[in-house]
């Protein structure tokens, strides 16, 4: 082989040498990035499931508080129910009374 295209295969060798340098410098940069997004990744997944879980005990609490508002309600309209009929029960009362001290009244000479 000629010396010219020995001088021509090194070049080829040294620019595939350089080629080789740099993809392997481009794939540890690939490497060092997938890392990175994937710490990401799981950093926003671990995120993700904390808000689910906080949802879940918000969630929770709401419903209890509906429960317990349902509760209050009741109670509330029962002792509403109870003072109602003990209104009605004591104007019973005072219009009897009233027709009794009338009639009373009626009888009794003047």
């Amino acid at each position: 082989m000629p010396e010219k295209e020995l001088d021509q295969v090194y070049q080829v060798i040294n620019k595939l040498d350089s080629a080789i340098d740099k993809l392997a410098d481009v794939s540890s940069d690939i490497k060092q990035i997938i890392a990175v997004h994937e710490q990401r990744l799981d950093q926003t997944e671990n995120i993700i499931e904390r808000h689910f879980a906080q949802m879940d005990s918000v969630h929770g609490r709401v419903s209890q508080l509906r429960d317990d508002m349902n509760d209050a309600e009741k109670r509330v309209l029962t002792q509403i129910n109870d003072i109602n009929k003990w209104r009605w029960q004591m104007m019973g009362a005072a219009a009897g009374i009233a027709s009794l001290i009338s009639i009373a009244a009626k009888l009794m000479p003047m």
